[in-house]
Protein backbone atom coordinates (compact mmCIF):
# COMPACT_ATOMS: atom_id res chain seq x y z
CA UNK A 1 0.00 0.00 0.00
CA UNK A 2 1.36 3.63 -1.03
CA UNK A 3 -0.70 5.52 1.50
CA UNK A 4 0.11 6.66 4.91
CA UNK A 5 -2.49 4.45 6.02
CA UNK A 6 -5.77 2.09 5.84
CA UNK A 7 -8.91 1.53 7.58
CA UNK A 8 -10.48 -1.30 6.78
CA UNK A 9 -13.79 -2.31 7.74
CA UNK A 10 -15.94 -5.84 7.31
CA UNK A 11 -19.57 -6.31 7.87
CA UNK A 12 -21.56 -9.16 8.09
CA UNK A 13 -25.41 -10.17 8.97
CA UNK A 14 -25.84 -6.09 10.30
CA UNK A 15 -23.07 -6.58 12.67
CA UNK A 16 -19.47 -4.59 12.22
CA UNK A 17 -16.63 -7.01 13.05
CA UNK A 18 -13.68 -5.24 13.60
CA UNK A 19 -11.41 -2.36 11.92
CA UNK A 20 -7.81 -2.11 11.76
CA UNK A 21 -5.46 0.80 10.27
CA UNK A 22 -1.87 0.92 9.04
CA UNK A 23 0.12 4.25 10.08
CA UNK A 24 3.69 3.48 7.93
CA UNK A 25 2.12 2.83 4.85
CA UNK A 26 3.84 -0.82 4.81
CA UNK A 27 0.81 -2.89 4.75
CA UNK A 28 -2.61 -3.56 7.03
CA UNK A 29 -3.36 -5.54 10.01
CA UNK A 30 -6.01 -8.19 8.91
CA UNK A 31 -7.79 -8.12 12.20
CA UNK A 32 -11.61 -9.10 12.88
CA UNK A 33 -12.17 -8.64 16.63
CA UNK A 34 -15.39 -8.84 18.31
CA UNK A 35 -18.72 -7.26 17.91
CA UNK A 36 -17.85 -3.04 18.24
CA UNK A 37 -20.22 -1.12 20.62
CA UNK A 38 -22.53 1.28 19.05
CA UNK A 39 -21.30 4.91 19.72
CA UNK A 40 -17.89 3.94 20.07
CA UNK A 41 -14.70 6.12 18.59
CA UNK A 42 -11.54 4.78 17.40
CA UNK A 43 -8.31 7.15 17.58
CA UNK A 44 -5.34 6.17 16.45
CA UNK A 45 -2.96 8.61 16.70
CA UNK A 46 -3.24 11.91 13.80
CA UNK A 47 -3.67 8.19 11.29
CA UNK A 48 -7.85 7.50 11.31
CA UNK A 49 -10.90 7.98 13.45
CA UNK A 50 -13.80 5.34 12.75
CA UNK A 51 -17.15 6.03 14.93
CA UNK A 52 -19.98 3.37 14.92
CA UNK A 53 -23.55 5.27 14.89
CA UNK A 54 -26.39 4.17 16.34
CA UNK A 55 -28.43 2.82 13.31
CA UNK A 56 -25.59 0.48 12.10
CA UNK A 57 -23.56 2.68 10.09
CA UNK A 58 -20.16 3.45 10.14
CA UNK A 59 -17.69 6.24 9.30
CA UNK A 60 -14.31 6.65 9.46
CA UNK A 61 -11.73 9.02 8.26
CA UNK A 62 -8.80 7.75 5.95
CA UNK A 63 -5.30 8.87 4.81
CA UNK A 64 -4.55 5.84 2.20
CA UNK A 65 -4.74 6.99 -1.59
CA UNK A 66 -6.38 3.62 -2.25
CA UNK A 67 -9.44 1.95 -0.46
CA UNK A 68 -10.03 -1.59 0.31
CA UNK A 69 -13.41 -2.91 0.68
CA UNK A 70 -14.43 -5.67 1.77
CA UNK A 71 -17.88 -7.75 0.80
CA UNK A 72 -19.99 -9.44 3.43
CA UNK A 73 -21.31 -12.71 3.81
CA UNK A 74 -24.89 -11.64 1.88
CA UNK A 75 -23.17 -8.81 -0.73
CA UNK A 76 -25.14 -6.11 1.11
CA UNK A 77 -23.20 -3.50 1.46
CA UNK A 78 -22.94 -0.05 0.22
CA UNK A 79 -19.78 2.20 0.65
CA UNK A 80 -18.98 5.54 -0.78
CA UNK A 81 -16.55 7.60 -0.76
CA UNK A 82 -15.72 11.39 -0.65
CA UNK A 83 -12.18 12.84 -0.85
CA UNK A 84 -11.63 16.43 0.56
CA UNK A 85 -10.32 19.55 -1.44
CA UNK A 86 -7.88 21.05 1.00
CA UNK A 87 -5.13 21.76 0.03
CA UNK A 88 -3.43 21.56 3.99
CA UNK A 89 -1.72 18.27 4.70
CA UNK A 90 -3.96 17.77 7.62
CA UNK A 91 -7.37 18.06 5.93
CA UNK A 92 -5.76 15.89 3.10
CA UNK A 93 -7.82 12.72 4.25
CA UNK A 94 -10.80 10.60 2.89
CA UNK A 95 -14.16 10.37 4.76
CA UNK A 96 -15.36 6.93 4.36
CA UNK A 97 -18.78 5.72 5.00
CA UNK A 98 -21.10 2.40 5.39
CA UNK A 99 -24.85 2.26 5.54
CA UNK A 100 -24.83 5.79 6.40
CA UNK A 101 -27.17 8.89 5.04
CA UNK A 102 -25.21 11.73 6.24
CA UNK A 103 -23.94 14.66 3.91
CA UNK A 104 -20.07 14.82 3.47
CA UNK A 105 -20.26 17.99 5.99
CA UNK A 106 -22.06 16.14 8.28
CA UNK A 107 -20.29 13.68 8.43
CA UNK A 108 -16.98 15.84 8.50
CA UNK A 109 -18.64 17.90 11.66
CA UNK A 110 -19.27 14.58 13.39
CA UNK A 111 -15.68 13.39 12.96
CA UNK A 112 -13.89 16.80 14.32
CA UNK A 113 -15.95 16.88 17.05
CA UNK A 114 -15.33 13.03 17.95
CA UNK A 115 -11.38 14.21 17.09
CA UNK A 116 -11.64 17.22 19.59
CA UNK A 117 -13.27 15.10 22.63
CA UNK A 118 -10.42 12.83 21.63
CA UNK A 119 -7.97 15.53 22.27
CA UNK A 120 -9.15 16.95 25.49
CA UNK A 121 -8.67 13.36 27.00
CA UNK A 122 -5.18 12.86 25.64
CA UNK A 123 -4.35 15.99 27.00
CA UNK A 124 -6.39 15.12 30.14
CA UNK A 125 -4.22 11.82 30.75
CA UNK A 126 -1.07 14.24 30.54
CA UNK A 127 -1.48 15.70 34.17
CA UNK A 128 0.05 18.99 33.50
CA UNK A 129 -1.05 20.22 36.91
CA UNK A 130 0.49 17.60 38.80
CA UNK A 131 2.92 18.09 41.60
CA UNK A 132 4.68 16.00 43.92
CA UNK A 133 2.22 14.59 46.40
CA UNK A 134 -0.69 14.37 43.89
CA UNK A 135 -2.79 11.39 43.24
CA UNK A 136 -2.35 10.67 39.62
CA UNK A 137 -4.83 7.30 39.68
CA UNK A 138 -7.91 7.34 40.99
CA UNK A 139 -8.62 5.35 44.41
CA UNK A 140 -9.76 1.76 43.52
CA UNK A 141 -9.02 0.26 46.84
CA UNK A 142 -9.80 1.27 50.68
CA UNK A 143 -10.45 -0.42 53.86
CA UNK A 144 -12.85 2.25 54.78
CA UNK A 145 -16.04 2.72 52.77
CA UNK A 146 -15.72 7.00 52.93
CA UNK A 147 -12.30 6.51 50.97
CA UNK A 148 -14.98 6.47 48.11
CA UNK A 149 -16.38 9.07 49.05
CA UNK A 150 -15.27 12.34 47.08
CA UNK A 151 -17.02 14.76 49.35
CA UNK A 152 -14.51 14.08 51.96
CA UNK A 153 -10.60 15.24 51.40
CA UNK A 154 -8.83 13.15 53.39
CA UNK A 155 -5.30 14.62 54.70
CA UNK A 156 -2.47 14.42 52.57
CA UNK A 157 1.27 15.46 53.91
CA UNK A 158 2.33 16.85 50.89
CA UNK A 159 -0.59 18.63 49.60
CA UNK A 160 -2.16 20.44 52.66
CA UNK A 161 1.07 20.57 54.21
CA UNK A 162 1.29 23.16 57.52
CA UNK A 163 4.28 24.63 59.36
CA UNK A 164 6.56 22.78 62.01
CA UNK A 165 8.36 23.21 65.49
CA UNK A 166 11.86 23.76 66.36
CA UNK A 167 12.18 21.66 69.61
CA UNK A 168 14.84 20.65 72.19
CA UNK A 169 15.45 17.14 72.77
CA UNK A 170 16.02 16.64 76.56
CA UNK A 171 15.75 12.77 77.17
CA UNK A 172 13.85 9.93 77.28
CA UNK A 173 11.57 8.38 79.23
CA UNK A 174 8.71 5.65 80.02
CA UNK A 175 5.02 6.45 79.74
CA UNK A 176 2.22 4.51 80.77
CA UNK A 177 -1.18 4.86 78.97
CA UNK A 178 -4.70 4.06 80.33
CA UNK A 179 -3.76 0.01 80.34
CA UNK A 180 -1.14 0.61 82.21
CA UNK A 181 1.42 -0.76 79.00
CA UNK A 182 4.73 1.21 79.09
CA UNK A 183 6.23 3.14 76.29
CA UNK A 184 9.18 5.00 76.18
CA UNK A 185 9.37 7.94 74.81
CA UNK A 186 11.27 11.14 73.76
CA UNK A 187 10.48 14.32 75.50
CA UNK A 188 10.74 17.76 73.11
CA UNK A 189 10.80 21.14 74.74
CA UNK A 190 8.69 23.35 72.22
CA UNK A 191 11.01 26.47 73.39
CA UNK A 192 9.84 30.03 72.37
CA UNK A 193 8.75 29.43 68.55
CA UNK A 194 8.10 32.57 66.95
CA UNK A 195 7.04 33.87 63.52
CA UNK A 196 9.85 36.23 62.12
CA UNK A 197 8.93 36.44 58.60
CA UNK A 198 6.73 35.09 55.59
CA UNK A 199 7.53 34.48 51.78
CA UNK A 200 4.88 34.24 49.59
CA UNK A 201 5.00 34.22 45.72
CA UNK A 202 2.62 37.14 45.58
CA UNK A 203 5.43 39.09 46.72
CA UNK A 204 7.66 38.07 44.37
CA UNK A 205 9.61 35.63 46.69
CA UNK A 206 9.15 33.03 43.82
CA UNK A 207 7.60 30.24 47.06
CA UNK A 208 5.53 30.13 50.16
CA UNK A 209 7.43 29.61 53.31
CA UNK A 210 7.18 30.57 56.74
CA UNK A 211 10.35 31.79 59.02
CA UNK A 212 10.65 30.72 62.69
CA UNK A 213 12.99 31.51 64.95
CA UNK A 214 13.20 29.41 68.35
CA UNK A 215 15.10 29.54 72.09
CA UNK A 216 17.45 32.51 73.09
CA UNK A 217 20.97 33.85 72.43
CA UNK A 218 22.79 36.75 73.88
CA UNK A 219 22.35 39.77 72.38
CA UNK A 220 25.99 40.63 72.99
CA UNK A 221 27.25 37.43 70.56
CA UNK A 222 24.98 38.63 67.82
CA UNK A 223 26.40 40.47 65.01
CA UNK A 224 25.00 43.61 63.75
CA UNK A 225 23.85 42.48 60.11
CA UNK A 226 22.22 39.64 61.76
CA UNK A 227 21.04 41.59 64.62
CA UNK A 228 19.80 44.06 62.22
CA UNK A 229 17.56 41.58 60.11
CA UNK A 230 15.58 40.69 63.84
CA UNK A 231 15.52 44.46 64.10
CA UNK A 232 13.53 43.99 61.09
CA UNK A 233 11.56 40.97 62.28
CA UNK A 234 10.45 42.60 65.48
CA UNK A 235 13.05 40.01 67.57
CA UNK A 236 16.19 42.34 68.49
CA UNK A 237 14.76 42.62 72.20
CA UNK A 238 15.66 38.60 72.43
CA UNK A 239 17.48 37.01 69.31
CA UNK A 240 16.72 33.57 68.75
CA UNK A 241 19.06 30.98 69.01
CA UNK A 242 18.28 29.09 65.74
CA UNK A 243 16.28 30.38 62.82
CA UNK A 244 14.54 27.71 60.10
CA UNK A 245 12.32 28.15 56.99
CA UNK A 246 9.48 26.05 56.80
CA UNK A 247 8.33 25.42 53.12
CA UNK A 248 4.43 25.28 52.09
CA UNK A 249 2.69 24.42 49.31
CA UNK A 250 -0.46 25.35 48.54
CA UNK A 251 -1.21 28.51 50.03
CA UNK A 252 -3.97 31.10 48.28
CA UNK A 253 -3.97 34.20 50.63
CA UNK A 254 -2.11 35.00 53.45
CA UNK A 255 -4.97 35.10 55.74
CA UNK A 256 -3.66 31.39 55.84
CA UNK A 257 -0.01 32.42 56.81
CA UNK A 258 0.34 32.64 60.42
CA UNK A 259 0.65 35.92 61.76
CA UNK A 260 4.23 37.30 62.13
CA UNK A 261 4.96 37.86 65.47
CA UNK A 262 2.80 35.21 66.63
CA UNK A 263 3.96 32.04 69.02
CA UNK A 264 3.75 28.31 67.95
CA UNK A 265 3.34 26.03 70.85
CA UNK A 266 3.09 22.89 71.64
CA UNK A 267 -0.81 22.94 70.98
CA UNK A 268 0.09 23.03 67.18
CA UNK A 269 0.16 19.23 67.37
CA UNK A 270 -2.74 16.85 68.35
CA UNK A 271 -2.54 13.73 70.61
CA UNK A 272 -1.96 10.38 68.81
CA UNK A 273 -1.13 11.85 65.07
CA UNK A 274 2.46 10.90 63.64
CA UNK A 275 4.96 13.50 63.37
CA UNK A 276 8.07 13.03 61.30
CA UNK A 277 11.32 14.74 62.79
CA UNK A 278 14.44 15.75 60.99
CA UNK A 279 17.72 16.01 63.56
CA UNK A 280 21.83 15.83 63.23
CA UNK A 281 22.67 12.54 64.83
CA UNK A 282 25.39 12.01 67.56
CA UNK A 283 28.96 12.24 66.36
CA UNK A 284 30.94 8.98 66.58
CA UNK A 285 34.43 9.95 65.28
CA UNK A 286 36.56 8.01 63.15
CA UNK A 287 35.17 4.67 63.05
CA UNK A 288 36.29 1.41 61.28
CA UNK A 289 34.45 -0.20 58.81
CA UNK A 290 32.21 -3.10 60.74
CA UNK A 291 31.01 -0.14 63.22
CA UNK A 292 30.25 2.68 60.58
CA UNK A 293 29.07 -0.06 57.70
CA UNK A 294 28.03 -3.15 59.27
CA UNK A 295 30.76 -5.09 57.85
CA UNK A 296 31.69 -9.07 59.22
CA UNK A 297 35.12 -8.62 59.33
CA UNK A 298 37.66 -11.04 58.35
CA UNK A 299 37.59 -14.90 60.50
CA UNK A 300 38.19 -14.88 64.34
CA UNK A 301 40.92 -18.07 63.77
CA UNK A 302 42.27 -19.77 60.66
CA UNK A 303 44.85 -18.61 60.41
CA UNK A 304 44.19 -14.50 60.54
CA UNK A 305 46.73 -12.79 62.21
CA UNK A 306 46.17 -8.99 63.43
CA UNK A 307 43.43 -8.52 61.17
CA UNK A 308 40.58 -9.35 62.76
CA UNK A 309 38.69 -5.67 62.17
CA UNK A 310 39.98 -5.16 58.86
CA UNK A 311 37.19 -4.21 56.08
CA UNK A 312 39.08 -6.64 53.62
CA UNK A 313 39.67 -6.36 49.72
CA UNK A 314 39.21 -2.54 48.89
CA UNK A 315 40.21 -2.69 45.19
CA UNK A 316 40.46 -4.87 41.94
CA UNK A 317 43.49 -5.97 40.13
CA UNK A 318 45.45 -3.72 37.52
CA UNK A 319 42.46 -3.15 35.79
CA UNK A 320 41.21 -0.65 36.52
CA UNK A 321 43.80 -0.23 39.17
CA UNK A 322 42.17 2.46 41.89
CA UNK A 323 39.73 2.11 44.01
CA UNK A 324 36.60 3.61 43.29
CA UNK A 325 35.13 6.59 44.69
CA UNK A 326 32.22 6.19 47.24
CA UNK A 327 33.63 2.66 48.49
CA UNK A 328 32.52 2.01 51.80
CA UNK A 329 35.79 2.24 54.08
CA UNK A 330 36.51 3.64 57.66
CA UNK A 331 36.08 7.37 57.84
CA UNK A 332 34.28 10.19 59.96
CA UNK A 333 30.90 8.59 61.44
CA UNK A 334 27.25 10.12 62.39
CA UNK A 335 26.66 14.09 62.63
CA UNK A 336 23.93 13.69 59.42
CA UNK A 337 20.99 14.54 58.79
CA UNK A 338 18.56 12.44 59.51
CA UNK A 339 14.40 12.03 58.64
CA UNK A 340 12.43 9.77 61.67
CA UNK A 341 9.47 9.40 60.22
CA UNK A 342 6.19 7.99 61.84
CA UNK A 343 6.43 8.31 65.28
CA UNK A 344 3.32 8.93 67.23
CA UNK A 345 2.69 11.68 69.81
CA UNK A 346 1.75 9.92 73.31
CA UNK A 347 1.37 12.86 75.42
CA UNK A 348 1.23 16.54 75.07
CA UNK A 349 1.92 18.88 78.07
CA UNK A 350 0.19 21.88 76.80
CA UNK A 351 1.38 24.05 79.88
CA UNK A 352 5.31 23.57 79.53
CA UNK A 353 5.31 23.06 75.80
CA UNK A 354 6.47 19.28 76.35
CA UNK A 355 5.95 16.83 73.42
CA UNK A 356 5.82 13.02 74.27
CA UNK A 357 6.80 11.14 71.13
CA UNK A 358 6.69 7.22 70.97
CA UNK A 359 10.81 6.15 69.94
CA UNK A 360 14.21 7.34 69.46
CA UNK A 361 14.67 10.51 68.09
CA UNK A 362 18.59 11.88 66.18
CA UNK A 363 20.67 13.89 68.06
CA UNK A 364 22.14 14.97 71.27
CA UNK A 365 20.22 15.84 74.63
CA UNK A 366 19.90 19.66 74.14
CA UNK A 367 20.28 19.87 70.65
CA UNK A 368 17.29 21.32 68.07
CA UNK A 369 15.12 18.93 66.12
CA UNK A 370 12.54 20.09 63.44
CA UNK A 371 8.88 18.27 64.02
CA UNK A 372 6.31 18.33 60.98
CA UNK A 373 3.49 16.65 60.45
CA UNK A 374 3.95 12.83 59.06
CA UNK A 375 3.94 12.54 54.90
CA UNK A 376 3.39 9.02 54.81
CA UNK A 377 1.10 7.84 57.75
CA UNK A 378 -0.44 11.20 59.70
CA UNK A 379 -3.32 9.47 61.27
CA UNK A 380 -5.56 11.83 60.33
CA UNK A 381 -9.33 10.98 60.10
CA UNK A 382 -8.90 7.86 62.58
CA UNK A 383 -9.61 7.05 65.93
CA UNK A 384 -6.15 6.89 66.71
CA UNK A 385 -6.17 10.38 66.99
CA UNK A 386 -7.53 12.67 69.61
CA UNK A 387 -11.50 13.30 68.49
CA UNK A 388 -10.86 11.75 65.11
CA UNK A 389 -10.46 14.99 63.30
CA UNK A 390 -10.04 14.67 59.80
CA UNK A 391 -8.27 17.95 59.01
CA UNK A 392 -6.10 19.82 61.44
CA UNK A 393 -6.26 23.41 61.66
CA UNK A 394 -4.65 25.94 59.05
CA UNK A 395 -2.58 27.42 59.90
CA UNK A 396 -2.22 25.88 63.62
CA UNK A 397 -4.71 25.43 66.69
CA UNK A 398 -6.46 28.24 68.85
CA UNK A 399 -4.28 28.38 71.73
CA UNK A 400 -5.61 29.82 75.58
CA UNK A 401 -3.38 32.49 76.48
CA UNK A 402 -3.75 31.26 80.17
CA UNK A 403 -2.73 27.44 79.29
CA UNK A 404 -0.33 26.83 76.46
CA UNK A 405 2.97 27.96 77.37
CA UNK A 406 1.81 29.03 80.97
CA UNK A 407 4.42 27.16 82.58
CA UNK A 408 1.99 25.40 84.42
CA UNK A 409 1.41 21.15 85.12
CA UNK A 410 -1.95 19.63 84.54
CA UNK A 411 -2.84 20.43 81.18
CA UNK A 412 -2.05 17.51 79.77
CA UNK A 413 -3.47 15.52 76.65
CA UNK A 414 -3.30 11.90 76.18
CA UNK A 415 -3.87 9.75 73.27
CA UNK A 416 -6.43 8.20 72.83
CA UNK A 417 -6.69 4.94 74.16
CA UNK A 418 -7.66 1.06 72.61
CA UNK A 419 -11.08 -0.20 73.35
CA UNK A 420 -9.02 -3.64 73.73
CA UNK A 421 -6.93 -4.78 76.69
CA UNK A 422 -3.38 -5.07 75.13
CA UNK A 423 -2.79 -7.69 78.20
CA UNK A 424 -5.17 -10.17 77.17
CA UNK A 425 -3.99 -12.95 75.18
CA UNK A 426 -4.91 -13.31 71.73
CA UNK A 427 -8.01 -16.24 71.23
CA UNK A 428 -4.92 -18.41 68.93
CA UNK A 429 -3.46 -18.80 71.91
CA UNK A 430 -5.90 -19.65 74.22
CA UNK A 431 -6.73 -22.56 71.96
Amino acid sequence: MLGRGLVVAARSSNKLLGSCNSSKGRGCLAAISSVSPVGQSYVHGDVSTRLVLEGGGVVWRSYSNTARRCKDADNNNNISSSSSSSSTQDDDYKIETMNCDLSEEEVRELMENEMAKAEEERVAKEYRDWVPGMRKRPLVMAYDQEAFNEDVVRWNGNLHRRIGVLAVKLGMMPVWDEWGQRHACTVLHVDRNVVMKTFTKEKGDGYNAVQIGAGEYKKKNVTKPLLGHYANCGVDHCPPYLVKEFRLQFYSSEQEFPEVGSTIHARHFTSGQNVDIIGITKGKGFQGAMKRHGFAGMPATHGTSKSHRALGSTGACQDPGKVWKGKKMAGRMGTDQVTTQNLRILKIDRGRDLIYVKGAVPGNKGQFVQVKDAIKKPLFGTDKVKDSILHPPIPTFPYDLEIDGSGQSGHVELMPSTDKDPFLPDEAELL
